[in-house]
């Protein structure tokens, strides 16, 4: 049976970070604006089982929504070079933002956060985005992949980086998987799961060696060790074999801007495929472009998305 993909929420200008939410069966994710009060810049629920969107909007991008386990209604989102705590009801409400968890790079006043997620034992992995002129012409490499323990402490865990991007791990391999997303490549680096810690990056896999056109943005990792990667300018999602470097299934999405991946659904067997129109390299599409796409009957299921430890 070949994947069957489907729209399953309206357009949104951005649509970035997925977050499956196994207790309450529904996808949170964010909403990314062009700039500074544009309208866009939000957070988002979306429950299959009623097909309702909420849309909240913020003043300024988040670019990750994670739930805070133990804390009903309380999440971690980034503004800017900050993770903060805010509390939010799932509805059209502004979110309430309660403090600021962390603050990264202080050095480079510039950068941004990216993308993140829970480790295994919940510790958050994030990472950040270099000073930028425009999304055409990335200039430096002074951002950093950062750990945020249940504590509160940060620790930078890797640096060198110009667009931190696709963070997901393999305890049987003992591995964790992250794409500097300008730089084209996936890279495995060792994960100690007890510790957090990560080291001795490699390449496992080149945009550039396999011919494709755009680049990894977001990505996810199935049962079977196998990674789901969102071609940002691609208009596609792969399913990538990291131990041989080959790209084992090429998923059609309807639209360019194909931004991140997770598995969700009450057996975890169902992609949810995050997508923009913001017309970054070429024209903005109309939607169905920027909508959530739920891709079926792809025989691979993922692990349950883990939520934020915090003390």
């Amino acid at each position: 049976m070949a994947p069957v993909v489907k729209q399953v929420t309206d357009s949104v200008t951005f649509g970035e970070g997925p977050h499956w939410h196994s207790d309450e069966g529904v996808l949170y994710f964010v909403g990314i604006g062009a700039k500074v009060g544009d309208g866009v810049a939000a957070v988002h629920k979306y429950d299959p089982a009623t097909g309702k969107l909420a849309t909240a909007k913020l003043e300024i991008s988040p670019h990750f929504i994670l739930p805070i386990e133990g804390k009903k209604n309380h999440f971690l989102i980034t503004q800017g070079r900050k993770v903060v705590e805010i509390e939010w009801f799932g509805d059209e409400n502004t979110p309430k933002i309660l403090r600021t968890v962390t603050e990264v790079d202080q050095d480079f006043p510039g950068n941004k956060l990216n993308d993140g997620k829970a480790d295994p034992r919940g510790r958050l992995f994030t990472g950040t985005i270099s000073n930028y002129d425009g999304m055409n012409e990335l200039v430096t490499k002074d951002g950093s992949i950062f750990r945020i323990d249940p504590s509160g402490s940060t620790t930078k865990c890797a640096s060198g980086v110009i667009c931190a991007n696709g963070l997901c791990w393999d305890l049987k391999e003992k591995a964790f998987y992250y794409i500097d997303s300008m730089t084209y490549v996936i890279q495995r680096f060792d994960y100690d799961v007890k510790t957090g810690d990560i080291s001795n990056p490699r390449s496992v896999f080149g945009v550039k060696e396999n011919g494709l056109t755009g680049f990894i943005d977001g990505m996810t990792i199935d049962t079977d060790g196998n990674l789901w990667a969102a071609m940002f300018n691609g208009s596609c999602v792969l399913k990538i074999d990291p131990r041989t470097s080959s790209i084992l299934e090429r998923i059609p999405i309807p639209a360019k801007e194909v931004t991140s991946v997770t598995f969700g659904g009450p057996n975890l067997d169902i992609l949810y495929v995050t997508t923009g129109r913001m017309g970054y390299f070429s024209p903005a599409e109309p939607p169905p472009a920027g909508a959530v796409f739920a891709v079926t009957g792809t025989s691979a299921k993922g692990h349950p998305n883990v939520n934020v430890r915090l003390h």
